[in-house]
């Protein structure tokens, strides 16, 4: 019954939603729907969600598409998150001790409270600091979960839109790149393919181009694998970044441009871990 369930990646920008949906089969991880879901401008705003009843008109009809089952990881906006490293807790300390360190040093690295914040964290390979800290306003996070639920949308995940990128690596074979990075209009989205993954975002209008982020990055065009939201020609030595690639089974129509979906189909096919 398992292989029933529809995976949705719901990946939500400025001006639209992309949405992909697939199922686990045998084969590989097969195409079941994709959508693109235009929204009224001023919806959203440097990654906030300032239109709250023209984003659930916007999601009404399409929740009506959606089979019983399904598990929906939905898009948070990575400009409003934050991934930092932290020292180890003491190891004498309990459970939720630990919990209230890593908390605490993470809200006083943010100049916040640790009710203000949202916040998870990853064993990472650096000795020095073993923890990554992803983090994310408290009312940011709720507000887009209570507006989902307005129209009866429950996501399993809330996921940055850049750590979505690297559940690309393996099926799309991109194993010798060090980044995969993905162009917006306005913005990159970009992640290391590490055992544990660094992402992140950059503004278009100060890293104008995939030279300028590489650099941003330390890394060499040849080591990036790229992918654009609108049609554009691919940089001369940099590899491009193919999302449908990691789908065994496609079923058309297909969208004329498959860049727009990559992070959607990151999001769809990622794994769940908590």
């Amino acid at each position: 019954m398992m292989f029933a369930t529809w995976q949705i990646g719901l990946d939500i920008q400025h001006t639209s939603m992309r949405a992909v949906a697939v199922q686990r089969q045998r084969q590989g991880w097969q195409l079941r729907h994709w959508w693109q879901l235009p929204l009224p401008e001023g919806t959203f705003r440097d990654g906030l969600l300032m239109n709250t009843e023209a984003f659930a008109n916007a999601l009404l009809d399409w929740r009506k598409e959606l089979p019983v089952r399904h598990q929906l990881r939905v898009s948070f906006p990575t400009q409003r998150t934050l991934q930092r490293p932290i020292p180890a807790p003491d190891k004498r300390l309990a459970e939720p001790a630990s919990d209230a360190y890593i908390a605490s040093t993470t809200a006083r690295q943010l100049q916040m409270t640790p009710a203000q914040l949202c916040w998870d964290y990853l064993a990472s390979q650096d000795v020095a600091d073993p923890y990554l800290i992803v983090a994310a306003r408290q009312t940011d996070v709720a507000a887009l979960i209570k507006s989902l639920a307005v129209v009866k949308l429950f996501p399993a995940t809330l996921t940055p839109g850049a750590s979505a990128l690297p559940a690309l690596t393996a099926p799309c074979h991109l194993e010798k790149c060090e980044y995969l990075v993905h162009r917006e209009e306005h913005h990159w989205l970009w992640a290391s393919t590490e055992t544990t993954p660094r992402w992140g975002w950059a503004d278009t209008h100060v890293v104008p181009t995939i030279s300028d982020l590489c650099q941003q990055l330390k890394t060499e065009p040849e080591k990036v694998a790229l992918s654009f939201a609108q049609p554009e020609s691919q940089p001369v030595g940099v590899l491009p970044l193919d999302a449908w690639s990691a789908l065994s089974r496609l079923q058309p129509p297909l969208p004329r441009h498959g860049g727009v979906f990559t992070v959607a189909i990151g999001l769809a096919i990622g794994r769940v871990s908590r």
